[in-house]
Protein backbone atom coordinates (compact mmCIF):
# COMPACT_ATOMS: atom_id res chain seq x y z
CA UNK A 1 0.00 0.00 0.00
CA UNK A 2 2.76 2.38 0.89
CA UNK A 3 4.54 1.81 -2.76
CA UNK A 4 1.11 2.74 -4.04
CA UNK A 5 0.96 6.07 -2.94
CA UNK A 6 4.33 6.90 -3.32
CA UNK A 7 4.32 6.25 -7.15
CA UNK A 8 1.19 7.76 -7.20
CA UNK A 9 2.65 10.72 -5.21
CA UNK A 10 5.93 10.46 -7.41
CA UNK A 11 3.65 10.20 -10.74
CA UNK A 12 1.26 13.79 -10.08
CA UNK A 13 4.52 15.40 -9.05
CA UNK A 14 6.46 14.73 -12.24
CA UNK A 15 3.28 15.80 -14.11
CA UNK A 16 2.62 18.81 -12.31
CA UNK A 17 6.40 19.82 -12.78
CA UNK A 18 6.15 19.02 -16.49
CA UNK A 19 2.90 20.64 -17.25
CA UNK A 20 4.42 23.86 -15.48
CA UNK A 21 7.64 23.34 -17.44
CA UNK A 22 5.82 23.27 -20.88
CA UNK A 23 3.17 26.53 -19.83
CA UNK A 24 6.69 28.62 -19.51
CA UNK A 25 7.85 27.34 -22.52
CA UNK A 26 7.54 29.24 -25.93
CA UNK A 27 5.04 32.08 -24.57
CA UNK A 28 4.52 33.58 -27.86
CA UNK A 29 1.15 35.30 -26.90
CA UNK A 30 0.69 38.90 -26.02
CA UNK A 31 1.68 42.05 -27.79
CA UNK A 32 5.80 42.21 -29.94
CA UNK A 33 7.14 45.36 -31.06
CA UNK A 34 9.46 45.48 -34.31
CA UNK A 35 13.07 46.53 -33.17
CA UNK A 36 14.74 45.33 -36.60
CA UNK A 37 13.60 44.47 -39.94
CA UNK A 38 15.90 43.93 -43.33
CA UNK A 39 12.77 45.34 -44.72
CA UNK A 40 13.48 48.70 -43.22
CA UNK A 41 12.54 50.82 -40.23
CA UNK A 42 9.17 50.90 -38.61
CA UNK A 43 8.94 52.42 -35.24
CA UNK A 44 5.26 51.38 -34.95
CA UNK A 45 5.07 48.09 -36.21
CA UNK A 46 3.32 45.81 -33.76
CA UNK A 47 2.50 42.18 -34.08
CA UNK A 48 -0.16 40.38 -31.91
CA UNK A 49 -0.30 36.79 -31.35
CA UNK A 50 -2.67 34.61 -29.57
CA UNK A 51 -1.80 31.24 -28.32
CA UNK A 52 -4.60 28.48 -28.52
CA UNK A 53 -2.85 24.73 -27.59
CA UNK A 54 -0.03 24.14 -30.37
CA UNK A 55 -2.02 26.73 -32.86
CA UNK A 56 -1.77 30.69 -32.98
CA UNK A 57 -2.83 33.25 -35.06
CA UNK A 58 -0.82 36.08 -35.68
CA UNK A 59 -1.91 39.67 -36.98
CA UNK A 60 0.22 42.91 -38.01
CA UNK A 61 -0.85 46.24 -38.27
CA UNK A 62 1.38 47.02 -41.27
CA UNK A 63 -1.26 44.43 -43.43
CA UNK A 64 -0.75 40.77 -42.93
CA UNK A 65 -2.32 38.01 -40.73
CA UNK A 66 -1.10 34.26 -40.53
CA UNK A 67 -1.82 30.97 -38.83
CA UNK A 68 0.73 28.89 -37.07
CA UNK A 69 1.79 25.47 -35.32
CA UNK A 70 4.00 25.14 -32.10
CA UNK A 71 7.11 22.84 -31.70
CA UNK A 72 10.55 23.04 -29.90
CA UNK A 73 13.85 21.75 -30.67
CA UNK A 74 16.09 21.28 -27.43
CA UNK A 75 15.46 25.27 -25.84
CA UNK A 76 14.28 26.71 -28.67
CA UNK A 77 10.25 27.46 -29.64
CA UNK A 78 9.32 27.54 -32.79
CA UNK A 79 6.15 27.97 -35.33
CA UNK A 80 5.53 27.43 -38.50
CA UNK A 81 2.46 28.47 -40.66
CA UNK A 82 0.67 30.33 -43.63
CA UNK A 83 -0.17 33.73 -43.98
CA UNK A 84 -1.53 36.70 -46.39
CA UNK A 85 -1.07 40.20 -47.01
CA UNK A 86 -3.80 42.48 -47.17
CA UNK A 87 -5.49 43.92 -49.90
CA UNK A 88 -3.92 47.44 -49.12
CA UNK A 89 -1.20 46.18 -48.97
CA UNK A 90 -0.01 47.12 -53.00
CA UNK A 91 3.44 44.93 -53.50
CA UNK A 92 2.00 42.17 -51.86
CA UNK A 93 -1.40 42.61 -52.14
CA UNK A 94 -3.51 39.30 -51.34
CA UNK A 95 -0.45 37.23 -51.38
CA UNK A 96 -0.19 34.18 -49.61
CA UNK A 97 3.37 33.49 -47.67
CA UNK A 98 4.98 30.85 -45.22
CA UNK A 99 5.68 32.35 -41.59
CA UNK A 100 7.95 31.13 -39.66
CA UNK A 101 8.59 32.14 -35.60
CA UNK A 102 11.27 31.57 -33.52
CA UNK A 103 10.87 33.11 -29.94
CA UNK A 104 13.99 32.87 -27.10
CA UNK A 105 13.45 34.79 -23.56
CA UNK A 106 12.21 38.05 -24.67
CA UNK A 107 12.65 38.29 -27.88
CA UNK A 108 10.76 36.89 -31.17
CA UNK A 109 12.27 36.43 -34.77
CA UNK A 110 9.88 35.96 -37.72
CA UNK A 111 10.71 35.27 -40.86
CA UNK A 112 8.11 35.45 -43.88
CA UNK A 113 8.73 33.95 -47.44
CA UNK A 114 6.98 35.02 -50.06
CA UNK A 115 6.98 34.87 -53.85
CA UNK A 116 8.10 37.40 -56.02
CA UNK A 117 6.84 37.89 -60.05
CA UNK A 118 9.43 36.51 -61.27
CA UNK A 119 8.84 33.71 -59.62
CA UNK A 120 11.79 33.96 -57.20
CA UNK A 121 11.85 33.51 -53.25
CA UNK A 122 12.22 37.07 -51.03
CA UNK A 123 12.77 36.19 -47.41
CA UNK A 124 12.07 39.08 -45.36
CA UNK A 125 13.38 38.74 -41.33
CA UNK A 126 12.30 40.87 -38.46
CA UNK A 127 13.28 40.95 -34.81
CA UNK A 128 10.43 41.92 -32.08
CA UNK A 129 10.62 42.36 -28.02
CA UNK A 130 7.67 42.10 -26.16
CA UNK A 131 5.84 45.13 -25.45
CA UNK A 132 5.72 46.64 -21.82
CA UNK A 133 2.76 46.82 -20.10
CA UNK A 134 1.38 50.10 -20.00
CA UNK A 135 -0.14 50.98 -16.78
CA UNK A 136 -3.28 53.40 -16.84
CA UNK A 137 -3.35 56.28 -13.46
CA UNK A 138 -6.18 57.92 -12.48
CA UNK A 139 -6.07 61.53 -12.90
CA UNK A 140 -8.60 61.98 -10.33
Amino acid sequence: MRYAVKLLLFISTVLLVSHQARSEEGNFSGQWEQIHSDAGPCEKCLVGIVRQGKFMMISANNGWSATAETSRNGNVSYAAGTGQWDAQIEKYSQKAFDILLTIRGDRLMVIITTEKADGSKQSIKAFFSRRAAKLLYDKA
